[in-house]
């Protein structure tokens, strides 16, 4: 039916099609844009209207309208509080005098027709009237004043609940306790490892099991879109940055591999806009901090580089954000940070916790690396905090993860361990059910 309809909105029938030759605007010639938009608007200017069912099984009627019709059985939802009040609230400003000034029905009059049309539907129908305990935001919600005056009238015998009553044992949940051991590890991430330190029983379900949480489609830009769109014009930057250019040549080379990432990323102008704003301090600061640590003789040599490296049966794996070299041939890892400074400087205190630098310098494999997170703030202040224990975190690191991987292989549980933030934004929550155990 819908096609038949769009056959004749686009005149594309044989009678549609003899018809267009009385137009003299019909022998023109169109490009593929123009016809799109043609039929855009056409489409766009029509409804679709479904062929009558004949007799329709199921009718929906506000209650006021089911006075002189003629039905089998009514169904009535929302017979709380809420939504069937007993004396409902007039529409409109205006007060009860200035109400009856202007002839419009008061709440009495209001409160009279709804009462006399649920005694009509009540005493004219089988009913089953349905009602909820908890409201849209979840707050208390109690049968409506009509309802409870039907019960207390003595008439709930003609309102039996078709429902059976079911008594449920009370079953408490245990910690799940799952194994690893059939589920192969070939290849540790840093986000995969760091899965694994803060709750196996994630890293079981969200790396080995690999379950995903459904994607959503999210319309607004968050911080994390500023983030990746950052990542990408440092990059840019850098790659394409040209030999011998004075400062004024730089910053107008940043701002326009800027504008290429955000056309690139199709990013829309009206929500990037707050983001947008941020850039020109970002941009002056950045340069700033590049102008003073070149003067150290550290170079630029990639930007979002692939690296793997082999730990006995274990392949690890990640991506760093940029790594520069200093005249000796030393490595220095950069990951860009575009969080508080806060949350940054608590990444490095303790450098047996800092799986991120560790690893990456696992990957590098160099005795002589070192290790850094750029954090870039949003009102322009770039700092660089170093992890001054760089190789004892990432032989440290190494020696965890052979030893916790192992004992995955070996078979040992894999419980739900995560505390707090972790917990918190975890996709594997609902099926570790940690709400819900027995703490008993």
């Amino acid at each position: 039916a819908a096609g038949e309809q769009i056959v004749q909105a686009l005149r594309l029938a044989p009678l549609g099609t003899s018809e267009l030759g009385r137009f003299g605007a019909a022998g023109q010639r169109w490009s593929l844009s123009e016809f799109a938009a043609w039929a855009d608007a056409v489409l766009e200017a029509r409804r679709f209207i479904p062929p009558e069912p004949g007799e329709a099984e199921v009718v929906i009627l506000p209650m006021g309208q089911m006075l002189g019709r003629d039905f089998a059985a009514v169904v009535v939802p929302g017979c709380d509080d809420i939504h069937l009040s007993a004396s409902p609230e007039p529409e409109g400003p205006w007060t009860a005098a200035q109400r009856t000034k202007m002839g419009l029905p008061t709440r009495a009059d209001l409160e009279l027709v709804q009462r006399r049309s649920w005694d009509d539907l009540v005493n004219s129908y089988p009913c089953q009237l349905l009602w909820r305990e908890k409201g849209r935001e979840d707050e208390p919600a109690l049968p409506s004043p009509l309802l409870r005056a039907l019960q207390v009238a003595g008439l709930s015998r003609n309102m039996a609940d078709p429902r059976q009553l079911q008594k449920l044992l009370f079953l408490p949940l245990s910690q799940p306790q799952p194994q690893g051991k059939d589920l192969p590890i070939t290849s540790v991430s840093a986000s995969g490892y760091e899965d694994l330190r803060r709750c196996p029983y994630r890293y079981f379900a969200l790396r080995q099991l690999g379950l995903r949480e459904s994607e959503e489609i999210e319309l607004e830009l968050d911080k994390r879109d500023f983030g990746l769109w950052l990542h990408d014009v440092l990059r840019r930057f850098h790659e394409g940055r040209p030999s011998s250019a004075d400062a004024d040549e730089l910053d107008r080379w940043l701002d326009q591999c800027a504008q290429s990432s955000s056309a690139a990323s199709n990013l829309d102008e009206a929500e990037f806009l707050p983001f947008q704003a941020l850039w020109p301090n970002i941009r002056k600061a950045y340069l700033a901090w590049l102008g003073g640590r070149e003067t150290g003789e550290a170079a630029f040599e990639s930007a979002e580089t692939w690296l793997e490296q082999e730990l006995g049966p274990l392949r690890l794996v990640g991506k760093l954000d940029r790594i520069d070299r200093l005249p000796n041939g030393a490595p220095i890892l950069i990951d860009y940070k575009t969080e508080s400074i806060d949350k940054t400087r608590r990444r490095i205190a303790d450098p047996g916790e800092d799986t991120q630098l560790a690893f990456y310098a696992a990957l590098i494999d160099a005795d002589d690396a070192q290790a850094c997170y750029l954090n870039i703030g949003e009102r322009g202040d770039i700092r660089e905090l170093a992890q001054p224990n760089l190789l004892w975190a990432r032989d440290a690191l190494l020696g965890g993860i052979q030893s916790d991987l192992g004992r995955v292989r070996a078979g040992a549980p894999m419980a739900a361990l995560g505390e707090g933030a972790s917990c918190e934004h975890c996709a594997a929550r609902g099926l570790c059910r940690k709400d819900f155990w027995n703490q008993a």
